[in-house]
């Protein structure tokens, strides 16, 4: 009779220190990661923000012509109304 080794196909571990090795560079590209999404997280907010002020300019100015066009076209209408053209 014989004894035979049988591995079941386990890999081999990996010493302690690339254990430790590869978790730190998991770390340190994660904690890359996270700092590069919050800095496009906060471009965009900004970017976002500097838009919608834009916008809300526009839209003020906007409306504000509404009005005075609205204000001059009711006062000529009436000058209109006032004059007597048949003279």
């Amino acid at each position: 009779m014989q004894i035979a080794k049988r591995t079941m196909n386990w890999l081999p571990r990996t010493s302690a220190y690339n254990e430790a090795e590869n978790a730190r560079l998991k770390r340190k590209a994660y904690a890359q990661s996270d700092i590069e999404k919050g800095s496009n997280l906060a471009s965009g907010l900004i970017g976002g923000n500097t838009s919608n002020v834009g916008e809300q300019i526009n839209l003020t100015l906007r409306i504000a012509a509404a009005r005075i066009q609205a204000t001059a076209a009711a006062k000529r209408e009436q000058l209109l109304k006032s004059t007597d053209f048949t003279a």
